[in-house]
């Protein structure tokens, strides 16, 4: 049977720069690296390194067989966390990427009920745009993904939890009426992020149904700083009434859905070869009855 640390001695020796660091990092005598990665370099019939006085240089060769060889560890880690889950309870590391704003609303409810339910779980997430999220599942960087709207593809499970209803936000004494009519987004100043993220080319869409330019008076990055100069009075921005929570319970914003309506589907996406994760299975549960019960709250 193939041992699977030669992988991760190769790998290390590739990252730290050679075979001393590697020995220092993994704790393991250097000579025993050097026999191992010997062992490999005569079985895949050729110099994964070239070995100088100043350290080491990975080969043409050595550098394909890395991406290789982080494939192979990765595969492996998730058929055991697979295994391990079909055979006892779900168990093992869960990455997700989500959206500051889904984050900021979905995450504590999901990881109080998986850290109650499935405590052998470990979920981490990192927050990134529906973009970048997309682009690190496919690139199996990410487990699973919280994304808006995202592009079908054969290798893509796409698991739709939301249909968000957008909503015109002003500061918070701004009074708005009950439905906001789309020729606001043309004559009133507006804080959007710039054309590379989605919700840009989501109200860049829904103006040209309607025949309206936007008022872009400032192109802004960033949620948090959005909010901050909305409620400033410095403009006006578009975001789910899930986005602005807290602030509307503050008094420090407002906001009104948008009419005709807008919407924007949040989906939780994962890659299809990993769906009979049980891990991921029950994280989709979960996520589905956190959506039910804050939509009962009316956050959505």
């Amino acid at each position: 049977m193939f041992d699977y640390r030669i992988l991760r001695y190769f790998i290390t020796v590739a990252e730290e720069g050679g075979f001393t660091a590697a020995s220092r990092k993994l704790r393991i005598a250097q000579s025993a690296i050097s026999r191992h990665v010997a062992s490999l370099e005569q079985e895949l019939g050729g110099p994964l390194f070239l070995r100088q006085k100043n350290g080491i240089e990975v080969t043409e060769a050595g550098q394909r067989f890395l991406l290789h060889a982080r494939d192979i560890l990765a595969t492996m880690g998730h058929a055991r966390d697979e295994i391990s889950s079909l055979l006892g309870e779900p168990s093992g590391s869960v990455v997700i990427g989500v959206p500051p704003t889904a984050g900021e609303t979905l995450m504590p409810e999901l990881f109080r009920i998986c850290h109650e339910k499935w405590p052998a779980i470990r979920l981490h997430v990192r927050e990134s745009y529906s973009a970048a999220t997309y682009e690190a599942v496919l690139r199996k960087e990410l487990d699973m993904g919280l994304v808006h709207d995202p592009e079908p593809l054969d290798e893509m499970l796409i698991l739709p939890l939301v249909s968000e209803q957008m909503h015109f936000i002003a500061p918070g004494d701004r009074p708005l009426p009950e439905r906001v009519p789309a020729s606001w987004l043309r004559d009133r100043d507006l804080i959007l992020p710039d054309a590379t993220f989605g919700l840009r080319d989501l109200l860049e869409s829904y103006a040209e149904r309607h025949r309206l330019k936007l008022n872009i008076a400032a192109a802004v990055n960033g949620v948090s700083i959005t909010k901050a100069m909305v409620a400033s009075g410095l403009g006006s921005t578009v975001l789910s009434k899930s986005a602005v929570t807290h602030e509307i319970a503050r008094g420090t914003l407002a906001s009104r859905p948008l009419a005709p309506e807008l919407t924007w589907n949040l989906c939780l996406i994962m890659r299809a070869d990993r769906a009979a994760n049980r891990s991921f299975s029950e994280l989709h549960r979960i996520l589905v009855q956190v959506v039910q019960t804050l939509s009962g709250r009316g956050v959505w």
